[in-house]
C-alpha cells in the first residue's frame, strides 16, 4: 500500500475526543443517543455506527504495577485495508477505492449488510432511520452504509480527526514516512512498554491506519493475523445475485432481498 495514511499513537493519546467531535462537525453528523458509560471505562458511544465514523475507546487500567498503572486509550476508524473485505463482499460495486481509502458510494449502496458482516473490525454500519438533515455533500439516507471515508466528501487537505489532535497521537501524511516514524517511536517506548507493537503494516496488505500500541494486538480486541475472505465463495453469492436481480427491476429494497437470498442459497 503506498499514498497517505494515518499514524495512531496509543502511547500519547489522552482521550481528550477532539478527534471524535472534529469528525462529527466536519461531515455533520448527529450525536448518539447514549449513556454516560456506554463501552468499556469511559468509551462513548459504545462502537463506530453510522453516525459517528471515528471514536475514542477506553480499555480497564491495568493494575499489574500498581506503581505504574497503565490506561490504555486507543482512536479507531477505518482502517482502509488494501485488501477490503468489504469491497469484495459488495454486491453493487458500491464500495471502491478512492485515492487509497476504502469509501462507500450511497447512490450505489442497497443497505444489504454485506459489508457489516465482512469486516472483522466491525466499522460500516447501515443505517436504520431517517437523518436526511444531515450530511455534508449529500444528506444521510435511511437504508444505507457508512463509515470513515478519511474527508474525501467535503474535501480537505488534511482529515479533520488529525488536525485537531492535542497530543499528537493521531497524525496524517505519506504511509512510508509514518512507518518510519512508528518504527522510530516504538523503540523509544519499549523501555516503558516491552510488549509494544505496530498494527497495520501487513493485515490485508497493509493498512491505511497504522497503529502504536502499548502490548498485543488481542489486548485491544484486534485479530492477529486476519484473512482476506474467500474471493471463490463471494463469486458463488455474486452470480446467483445477478440472476436474481434480474427480477428486483432496480428497485433497492427488492435487491436488498436478493441479495439476502443469494447468501442464504449458498451457505
Amino acid at each position: 500500500m503506498s499514498g497517505n495514511a494515518f499514524l495512531v499513537d496509543t502511547t500519547k493519546c489522552s482521550g481528550c475526543r477532539a478527534c471524535q467531535v472534529a469528525c462529527k462537525q466536519w461531515n455533520n453528523l448527529p450525536a448518539e443517543k447514549t449513556k454516560f458509560f456506554a463501552g468499556p471505562e469511559y468509551t462513548n458511544p459504545a462502537e463506530l455506527s453510522a453516525i459517528t465514523f471515528n471514536h475514542v475507546k477506553f480499555f480497564p487500567v491495568d493494575m499489574s504495577n500498581k506503581e505504574k498503572p497503565v490506561w490504555t486509550i486507543m482512536h479507531k476508524k477505518c482502517y482502509h485495508c488494501s485488501i477490503a473485505n468489504c469491497e469484495r463482499v459488495c454486491p453493487e460495486k458500491a464500495i471502491y477505492k478512492l485515492e487509497g481509502w476504502t469509501v462507500i458510494d450511497q447512490d450505489r449502496c442497497i443497505g444489504c449488510g454485506a459489508c457489516v458482516n465482512a469486516c472483522v473490525y466491525h466499522v460500516p454500519h447501515v443505517l436504520e432511520e431517517d437523518l436526511s438533515q444531515y450530511g455534508t455533500e449529500q444528506p444521510l439516507r435511511k437504508y444505507k452504509s457508512y463509515k470513515c471515508h478519511a474527508c474525501t466528501v467535503n474535501k480537505r487537505a488534511v482529515p479533520a480527526c488529525a488536525k485537531v489532535c492535542p497530543m499528537g497521537a493521531l497524525s496524517y501524511g505519506p504511509r512510508h514516512s509514518l512507518i518510519k516514524n512508528a518504527q522510530e517511536r516504538l523503540e523509544k517506548v519499549k523501555g516503558d512498554f516491552p510488549k509494544a507493537s505496530i498494527y497495520g503494516l501487513d493485515e490485508f496488505g497493509g493498512l491505511g491506519v497504522i497503529t502504536i500500541l502499548k502490548d498485543a494486538p488481542e489486548t485491544y480486541g484486534l485479530p492477529v493475523n486476519p484473512k482476506p475472505i474467500d474471493i471463490t465463495k463471494i463469486k458463488e453469492i455474486h452470480d446467483t445475485y445477478a440472476l436474481l436481480d434480474l427480477f428486483t427491476f432496480r428497485n433497492k429494497m427488492l435487491k436488498k432481498a436478493a441479495y439476502k437470498l443469494s447468501n442464504k442459497m449458498n451457505v
